[in-house]
């Protein structure tokens, strides 16, 4: 945490907010979350939410290109998951073409391998 109280993605949420000249409050009730877990967001109590919550998030603020980029990508790494700005790019077919190659079958064959099965 870089401020008192938030995760470094709480204190870019609170840079978008003040950007589009709104309050929090008012952020979060069109957001439709609660006050309780909006602050939970920001302090990393909370994951930040899920893509389609990111997608309204982002809807709201209305933020430039690299402040979007950096919104999912902080977002991604706090849930531990790809940007959500990313994952609806990789179709079905995207995916699998990853799982067919070699060296991704090195490394998942690898970790696989490496566990007991009952």
């Amino acid at each position: 945490m870089n401020q008192v109280g938030k995760s470094e993605f709480g204190e870019l949420l609170v840079s978008l907010i003040k950007e589009a000249n709104m309050s929090q409050r008012t952020f979060y009730e069109e957001l439709g979350i609660t006050k309780p877990y909006f602050y939970d967001i920001l302090s990393g109590r909370a994951c930040p939410p899920p893509n389609d919550m990111q997608f309204k998030m982002v809807e709201i603020l209305k933020p430039d290109f690299n402040e979007s980029k950096q919104f999912f990508e902080l977002a991604g790494k706090y849930r531990n998951s790809i940007p959500a700005d990313i994952a609806i790019f990789l179709t079905e077919d995207e995916r699998n073409n990853i799982r067919n190659k070699n060296s991704f079958k090195k490394v998942l064959g690898g970790i696989i391998n490496g566990k007991k099965r009952n």
